[in-house]
């Protein structure tokens, strides 16, 4: 086979704007393709459409750190497609590994003559873009450390518009740490969304990109989730505390499970701030959100795991398209 037909997209190697190309940023992310992208997974969640066949084709999961949504829903995404996912379960037994000394690139080099896409997460930042500069399949960023994670990003903003319909005129809130990869790139994605007001109640300061994301836009701080719920027609929760996100696979460290009571969303809270708004969550979740939530019509975030499988057949789609 003549490898040069497998080469991502030239023209686009550090967004995703053309098939076949890699998926590294949110941030390159025209917003045409993310309304493509949020409408085929809408009609894949409506039975409207099929994924595509790639039988005979397969898909690298390197994950070298740990996840359960991630690794599981692209494995889902990937047999959908007819193809095959393929890796380890534990990346420490490969040879890109801090003992046997591997380079990133020397693993993306090796496993893209063996397969037809690359899904990776890495407690590096910039893990993905160092693979994808060598590859000869695209790569796909599924979080790379203190980075960005802009495959949930997508998922995230096709469930806030599941929820809420158009986000115009929209008025969105977050709590919980804004250095968390999630959060960050999907500020990146709603730069070019209409919304009314963002409310922000942060537990760590704002890190420089997402404050540039939130540039020009009408930003209210809030110091208790209390007024941030009763505010904003949708909450984004993020964990307080994310400082393990950086971290290999086999650190022993762990960031702060306690959630002061001024960033967790309980039943209570809602009651408190007669609040109708519909909550939100990448996950895993610790204290951020009380399990007492779960049965209230406004608990999203497991359904937001449901509608994730669609987006993530229509990102693997337009990834193993021949450029």
């Amino acid at each position: 086979m003549n490898e040069t037909l497998r080469t991502p997209s030239a023209g686009a190697p550090w967004g995703f704007g053309a098939p076949g190309g890699h998926l590294l940023t949110a941030g390159g992310l025209q917003p045409e393709l993310v309304d493509a992208l949020c409408a085929r997974a809408a009609a894949l969640a409506a039975g409207e459409a099929r994924p595509a066949a790639h039988a005979g084709r397969a898909v690298a999961l390197l994950f070298f750190q740990p996840s359960t949504r991630t690794r599981l829903g692209f494995e889902v995404a990937t047999a959908a497609l007819g193809a095959q996912p393929v890796g380890m379960d534990d990346m420490e037994m490969s040879r890109s590994n801090a003992r046997s000394g591997e380079s990133l690139e020397d693993c993306a080099a090796v496993v893209s003559r063996l397969c037809d896409g690359i899904v990776l997460r890495h407690h590096l930042a910039g893990a993905a873009a160092r693979m994808a500069a060598v590859a000869r399949c695209p790569v796909i960023n599924a979080g790379d450390g203190w980075g960005e994670h802009p495959t949930q990003a997508l998922i995230d903003l096709f469930a806030l518009r599941r929820g809420l319909g158009d986000l115009r005129g929209r008025t969105l809130g977050f709590v919980g740490d804004p250095r968390a990869r999630t959060l960050r790139s999907l500020l990146l994605l709603l730069r070019h969304e209409a919304l009314a007001e963002i409310v922000l109640c942060p537990s760590q300061p704002l890190p420089a990109d997402a404050l540039a994301a939130l540039e020009g836009r009408h930003v209210r701080m809030v110091d208790h989730v209390d007024a941030a719920l009763r505010a904003c027609e949708a909450l984004v929760v993020s964990p307080y505390d994310v400082s393990d996100i950086g971290e290999r696979r086999d650190s022993g460290y762990l960031s702060p499970r306690h959630t002061p009571d001024a960033y967790r969303v309980t039943a209570e809270a809602i009651a408190r701030a007669g609040s109708s708004a519909l909550l939100y969550h990448p996950l895993p979740r610790h204290d951020e959100i009380d399990a007492d939530c779960d049965a209230l019509p406004q608990a999203m975030y497991f359904e937001q795991v449901r509608l994730s499988r669609y987006m993530r057949v229509a990102i693997l789609e337009r990834a193993l398209a021949a450029p």
